[in-house]
């Protein structure tokens, strides 16, 4: 492939990931999702707590950097989250100033309803792709969201 069909090949990889990004932070579908799994979840407050389902209890700094938010916002949604039975505020047993973020049962059922939507809506979308076709896009997004991650931003 020559260095110009490649650069081509990116543009449209990068047109497409810009509509899928659209579409996942998309304020409506994310209304519609939480709707229709009958939960009154923000998507900052779901993200929050999908971190804390797959990551385990978390210092409310490595929270926030572990869900691409600022303390600020997170420490709010943090506030909100407990104030609803939805995580647990501890202190940190190493560090007492620090406080250690958890989920309640009630939080993981409330993500775990919306996940549920969002998975079948996935599957739904996917329903006409082979076993084989979902095994390589699923290899093949992997391995672009690792090498990604590992390539620095600039060159310099």
């Amino acid at each position: 492939m020559t260095f110009t069909r490649k650069l081509d090949s990116v543009d449209s990889i990068s047109a497409t990931l810009a509509r899928i990004v659209r579409l996942s932070v998309s304020r409506s579908a994310f209304a519609r999702q939480a709707a229709a799994a009958d939960t009154e979840l923000s998507q900052p407050s779901y993200i929050l707590l999908r971190v804390l389902i797959d990551e385990g209890c978390q210092p409310i700094g490595r929270l926030a950097s572990m869900a691409h938010m600022d303390v600020g916002m997170t420490t709010r949604r943090v506030h909100a989250l407990a104030n609803a039975g939805l995580v647990t505020r501890r202190p940190d047993p190493g560090d007492g100033r620090v406080w250690v973020i958890g989920t309640t049962v009630a939080g993981e059922r409330a993500a775990a309803a919306l996940h549920n939507v969002r998975r079948d809506h996935l599957a739904r979308a996917l329903s006409s792709w082979s076993a084989a076709e979902l095994q390589q896009f699923d290899r093949l997004l992997a391995k672009f969201l690792d090498d990604t991650k590992k390539t620095p931003i600039d060159t310099g």
